[in-house]
């Protein structure tokens, strides 16, 4: 083989495991900014959480039209068709699960948030099915190995929140307005990812995209807290706590540079893969937890975290047979489409 050929074959395995990364990479931020935000909101000063959403939003959305505007300069600019996608994705995927999120908190624990938000997958794919945007066969061993693999993620991210909070006899009021809540910031976030996959069909500038969507979502946002948060004092940013690292942190990437990585991942792999990763968050909060600050290790949880990972990798061999149908279709055609182009119900 020659030189420039095993170059070829490099830059090919690096992509093709790009999105993987991605994905991962995304996770362990969002695990990393969960456990500052916690700190944060359990701290003295009484940190309020909508207008911190606020300011990690302003950030996020001042890198992304940074990049923006850095990398896409030359590309076709957006119709305004395309700009209203933006921003109803912008409401369905920021403004309104960011509050649902924060005001179940009121009502139900964290935990029960996180089995909630752990079902995304799930109602991703079933959606993704329904809508034709998703292969599946019941009677094949790779449709058999995708259904398996959501769900059962699903079950083993359960039982780790579960198991890590088996202790805690808290109970609120107003249980089922915070599981609503929680239901319907699941089926806004599980709704945007199928329409940020059509949209970017039409307009294939991802950075640009994420950039109106995040702009819109923290306008919405801002507009919402200034209703609700009157106290001008409960705008302040404490710089004796983790406020500031937790707004530039989760602003910058979780919500920011990872944001964008999300949705350049469902543009090219598709609804289904850029929320399977979701699960993967609880497993990494977990291993933090025992590696940083020192927490007891429960059997039930490793179970758990086993589970995950196996599901994962169960449900990413199934995708790997729709990836090489594809690189096969375009070997065949001699042009690149879109996967999402193909006929999806076998």
């Amino acid at each position: 083989m020659s030189v420039c050929g095993m170059r070829m074959g490099v830059g090919e395995a690096l992509y093709t495991a790009l999105p993987y990364t991605v994905l991962t990479l995304r996770s362990v931020s969002n695990a990393v900014m969960m456990a500052m935000l916690q700190s944060t909101l359990d701290s003295v000063h009484g940190v309020n959480p909508i207008t911190l959403v606020v300011y990690q939003q302003l950030a996020s959305a001042s890198v992304l039209v940074a990049l923006a505007l850095l990398f896409d300069r030359g590309r076709r600019k957006p119709s305004l068709q395309i700009i209203l996608w933006a921003f109803l994705i912008g409401l369905l995927q920021i403004t309104v699960p960011e509050l649902l999120l924060t005001a179940s908190l009121q009502y139900i624990t964290a935990s029960v948030q996180s089995v909630g938000i752990n079902t995304i997958p799930v109602v991703v794919f079933v959606l993704a099915v329904l809508v034709g945007r998703e292969k599946f066969s019941w009677c094949s061993a790779y449709g058999q190995a995708k259904l398996w693999g959501v769900f059962t993620s699903v079950i083993g991210a359960i039982l780790v929140v579960v198991a890590s909070n088996s202790d805690s006899t808290s109970a609120f009021n107003g249980f089922w307005l915070g599981v609503l809540f929680v239901a319907a910031a699941v089926i806004s976030l599980s709704a945007s990812i199928l329409l940020v996959e059509r949209v970017a069909i039409e307009y294939e500038s991802d950075l640009t995209l994420s950039a109106m969507m995040c702009s819109f979502g923290m306008i919405q946002t801002v507009i919402v807290a200034v209703i609700m948060v009157r106290d001008l004092s409960s705008w302040k940013i404490h710089t004796d706590t983790l406020e500031l690292p937790v707004i530039l942190f989760g602003g910058m990437l979780a919500t920011g540079v990872f944001f964008y990585g999300q949705n350049w991942c469902i543009h090219t792999r598709g609804p289904v893969f850029g929320a399977v990763f979701t699960p993967l968050v609880v497993v990494f909060s977990f291993l933090f937890q025992i590696l940083f600050f020192k927490s007891e290790t429960n059997i039930k949880c490793v179970i758990g975290a086993v589970l995950v990972v196996g599901a994962l990798y169960l449900l990413l061999w199934a995708k790997t047979r729709d990836r090489k149908e594809e690189i096969a279709l375009i070997d065949d055609s001699g042009t690149l489409e879109s996967s999402s182009r193909e006929p999806l119900i076998v």
